[in-house]
């Protein structure tokens, strides 16, 4: 996945080295370049100096086809504005949040903008939210990132569903089915299966939408 990294103190660090070591394509921004020497040797991604809300620095970053945000800033307010740029403006398929303020975060959390603590076990909440992701991959985006090609797993609540009825006009459409192996043309009698995964084109535009729909 692409990832962006936002704040490179100890926590971004550490949220960095995990990422990482999963070979994740990982770009770390801080307003500080001096911040960029906590990251270990493995790091082989890209440092971007800049003020993390900015979108200019947020474009450099490649947040256009970025897969996850997080942001590791030392102040929930910061964090709640790249978080809120990354997920409203730019519509990242994952946001994630460092939070001290419990009732910050579980407002940031209704709005499906996942946060965590400022401890070690913070990395391993991220960890566990990004495996739990991996039935929702983007493996395409077409023209000015206009159009995603996505790859999902049915959930259990859509088992028996129609395929074709996932289809949305203009926002969503079902290419095929993957299904024991074998690529299923879509026709008005294919059903969803379990292990079944779905491939989408969706419209950039309605990629939250989509995952609600999915169950994803």
């Amino acid at each position: 996945m692409k990832v962006i990294v936002v704040g490179c103190g100890k926590f971004g660090a550490r949220v960095t080295a995990y990422l990482t070591r999963q070979n994740h394509d990982v770009t770390v921004i801080d307003s500080n370049p001096e911040s960029f020497h906590l990251l270990n040797a493995e790091f082989t991604g890209e440092m971007i100096t800049g003020i993390g809300y900015d979108r200019d620095v947020l474009e450099s970053a490649g947040i256009n086809v970025a897969d996850v945000l997080i942001s590791c800033a030392s102040s929930d307010s910061l964090n709640a504005v790249i978080a809120s740029v990354a997920k409203n403006s730019f519509h990242v398929p994952m946001v994630i949040a460092r939070m001290y303020d419990p009732i910050r975060a579980k407002m940031f959390e209704s709005m499906g903008i996942y946060t965590v603590s400022i401890t070690r076990l913070g990395v391993d909440n991220i960890q566990e939210y990004l495996e739990a992701h991996r039935n929702w991959r983007v493996i395409h985006r077409i023209g000015d990132n206009e159009m995603q090609l996505v790859k999902a797993s049915v959930s259990l609540g859509l088992e028996g569903t129609p395929v074709t009825s996932l289809n949305v006009a203009g926002k969503l459409q079902v290419i095929s089915v993957e299904r024991n192996g074998h690529a299923l043309f879509v026709d008005e009698n294919l059903t969803c299966e379990m292990h079944d995964m779905l491939y989408l084109a969706i419209s950039r535009d309605y990629l939250s939408q989509a995952r609600d729909l999915l169950q994803v």
